[in-house]
């Protein structure tokens, strides 16, 4: 009951004091209230500015500030962090997307260039074996060429051996069966050749001379050079002695003004006084 009646007291004495500290507040709002309505009579020109002013009463809680601000900080660092996180991971992915991408490239490059060399290998084959080819054309057909022009000489030769000694007579001494001449390399150069025949029936040795002149034409005028002026290889002089077939070869070099139009050939035989007449030669015609 003692505790009963202290509990009872103790509300009362708040209530008192409430109610004190109510009539006070309530007095002292009054008394400012009166304070302003007399400001406001006795300065009439600062009734506007009265009237703005407000009284606003506002609890003081400075942990709630305090607690507001941190919470406001913290979630602007967490929305900073999310949005960083999330440009990492996409730049990440992103990242990842073009390794696998140019891993992709890489892989075709390599496999191109590997087709590009092997193609290239294959080039480099089919040109080898291109030039092989045309260089065996071409020496075919320089050999079959050469061959056909020495079947020419052959036959040109067989066919002047044939007119020799189908020209050849019994007992009529030592006599020209053929000559030819050749053009060689340089200015007035050619070769001849020259065979002579004897068909005796005694089996008599020919011996004797050969007489060779040129004639022509050297600066407008007629000439006739010797054959020791223009002979460069062989014999020197065309002396003879043999029982059947002789043959004489060398190369003549002419004047370059020199234009050689026949030749004189004249046969020497010391078994007979006087000798044969002379043979004329036009140049065409023995010029091969």
């Amino acid at each position: 009951m003692i505790t009963a009646a202290r509990t009872a007291a103790g509300r009362h004495t708040v209530e008192r004091n409430h109610w004190r500290y109510a009539r006070s507040y309530e007095t002292g709002a009054g008394r400012c209230a009166d304070r302003a309505t007399a400001r406001r009579r006795d300065r009439p020109d600062d009734q506007a500015r009265g009237d703005a002013l407000k009284l606003v009463i506002k609890p003081h809680r400075p942990l709630r500030r305090a607690l507001v601000i941190i919470g406001a900080g913290v979630a602007v660092i967490l929305a900073l962090a999310i949005a960083l996180d999330y440009g990492h991971w996409q730049a990440i992915a992103r990242a990842m997307v073009s390794t696998g991408d140019q891993r992709l490239l890489l892989d075709e490059v390599i496999t191109l260039r590997r087709e590009n060399e092997e193609l290239r290998y294959g080039l480099s084959r089919l040109k080898r074996a291109e030039e092989i080819n045309r260089t065996a054309r071409r020496m075919n057909r320089e050999s079959l060429a050469r061959l056909e022009a020495e079947m020419a000489a052959l036959n040109s030769e067989i066919q002047f051996y044939r007119d020799v000694v189908g020209a050849s007579e019994a007992g009529v001494g030592p006599k020209v069966g053929g000559m030819q001449i050749k053009p060689l390399d340089g200015d007035g150069r050619y070769g001849y050749m020259l065979v002579m025949t004897h068909v005796d029936k005694d089996n008599r040795l020919a011996e004797g001379v050969v007489q060779l002149d040129l004639r022509g034409e050297r600066q407008g005028k007629r000439t006739a050079l010797k054959f020791a002026q223009v002979v460069e290889s062989g014999p020197e002089t065309l002396v003879f002695k043999f029982k059947h077939f002789h043959l004489f070869e060398g190369t003549l070099r002419l004047p370059t003004d020199f234009i050689p139009q026949q030749i004189e050939v004249a046969v020497r035989d010391r078994a007979r006084s006087g000798g044969a007449p002379a043979e004329t030669y036009d140049w065409s015609a023995v010029l091969n």
